[in-house]
């Protein structure tokens, strides 16, 4: 039988263990125990959510990191002690983390559900997440990726796992998701979370491996978070089928769209991925910052299209990421080559045009070698475009951070060398505008 984390959570949370927390909060054993069968899938469906876009799989990630480090699985009694309010306190941190201001409309949802009080509803969530962080420590290979992995293989469990008569839809919103959300959302991100199952593939299976995980999310995420949950089998399964082909149609343009749909080629002698720049526009940039003439396919591009677009609205999310299409390294160090200036410099000019905006630097690398060194070059990386951006005329204030990332979240296919080409580059995520 395979693996079920819901089923490991619940482990956790022993007869023993319900029946203190029934003394401490002054409520029935069979109201905590019916509140925490929709606490769980409800923390996990929300760790799902988050994992499966750049910025929220590493925030779990290092909420993982802590809560194991922490040894949070060996003193669960705690939360019902002496170490009660502080351990209830930072695990309602970790709550507001994940939720957002949605976290007192999910509270009163399972108050209403179980039949606790709404107090005693909080106290449980802070109590369920950080267990289960911990317990997802224990079971992932590590990693941001790792941990996404890790809660992909579980949405059917997670689904099913998700009792009848509780609907959170309409607290969680985009953050439950539905089927359009969870597509869109993987179209944006899947540079940097559906790639690493395309190449831990083989054969015909590389793509369809990721494409069944886009499927299952619409399936999962259709399932209980929409009406689906308080119908028939019959209509859920019709439903779903009907989902499950618009979904496939969507999502197959969507991988295909993020693999192979570059322009440029390999160049065999410099062993780097040439982007095609296309053909030349005209940027006028505003607030004196002057005239740039770029390739429409450029960075600087889409950067300006981004930036000057009043529609365009910053992802707090996903974020706003843009790969460069000319700023190179030489081999194996973190020294910029003469032939990125060009790009760098127009990219001071974009932030002297744009002086409110706010930019954050990603290194990073193929799969080759270890990836403990890959992480710390791609670090370099970051961190010598952010310096020399400075050192061309950037303002300090102009860069909100630099992170390297190592192999993950690679954008093309890792086994062929135009691939890791590609996957050996820099990206700018826009974090105001």
């Amino acid at each position: 039988m395979s693996f079920n984390l819901i089923d490991a959570a619940k482990g956790m949370f022993t007869n023993e263990l319900v029946s203190k927390a029934s003394s401490y909060l002054g409520e029935s054993e069979s109201g905590v125990s019916k509140a925490m069968s929709g606490i769980l899938p409800t923390v996990f469906s929300g760790l799902l959510n988050s994992t499966s876009t750049h910025e929220g799989a590493g925030a779990v990630a290092q909420m993982v990191d802590e809560q194991k480090s922490s040894g949070i699985l060996d003193n669960l009694g705690g939360f019902l002690g002496n170490d009660s309010g502080s351990l209830l306190s930072k695990g309602a941190g970790l709550l507001g983390g994940l939720f957002g201001n949605k976290v007192n409309g999910i509270t009163s949802l399972i108050s209403n559900f179980s039949g606790l009080k709404s107090s005693s509803a909080s106290s449980l969530l802070s109590m369920a997440l950080p267990a289960v962080l911990g317990l997802i420590g224990k079971h992932s290979t590590g990693g941001a990726s790792g941990i996404a992995s890790l809660l992909s293989s579980q949405k059917d469990n997670i689904a099913a796992a998700m009792p009848a008569g509780l609907n959170l839809s309409s607290v969680l919103g985009n953050i439950g998701g539905n089927v359009t959300n969870v597509v869109s959302g993987t179209k944006e991100t899947a540079t940097h979370y559906a790639n690493e199952t395309v190449e831990k593939s083989s054969g015909g299976l590389k793509f369809l491996l990721p494409l069944l995980l886009l499927v299952a999310a619409a399936m999962g995420a259709w399932y209980f978070f929409g009406k689906g949950c308080n119908n028939t089998a019959e209509t859920v399964a019709h439903n779903v089928t009907d989902t499950v082909k618009a979904a496939t149609e969507q999502v197959s343009t969507d991988v295909k769209t993020v693999v192979t749909n570059v322009a440029g080629k390999f160049d065999s002698l410099t062993n780097e991925f040439v982007y095609d720049a296309g053909s030349n526009v005209t940027i006028d940039l505003p607030n004196g910052a002057g005239k740039l003439v770029v390739g429409e396919n450029s960075t600087e591009n889409k950067l300006y299209k981004f930036l000057s677009d009043a529609n365009a609205t910053i992802d707090t999310v996903k974020g706003n990421w843009f790969e460069f299409t000319n700023v190179k390294f030489k081999t194996g160090s973190s020294d910029i080559t003469d032939a990125s200036m060009t790009q760098l410099k127009n990219i001071v000019a974009i932030s002297k045009g744009y002086p409110t905006a706010q930019f954050k630097l990603g290194g990073y690398t193929d799969n080759t070698g270890a990836a403990a060194a890959n992480v710390a070059l791609s670090q370099k990386r970051a961190d010598a475009v952010v310096t020399m951006l400075k050192k061309l005329g950037a303002a300090a204030t102009a860069i909100a951070s630099a992170k390297g990332y190592g192999p993950e979240w690679p954008i093309a296919d890792n086994t062929t060398v135009e691939g890791r080409a590609q996957n050996r580059r820099v990206a700018v995520n826009v974090k105001s505008k």
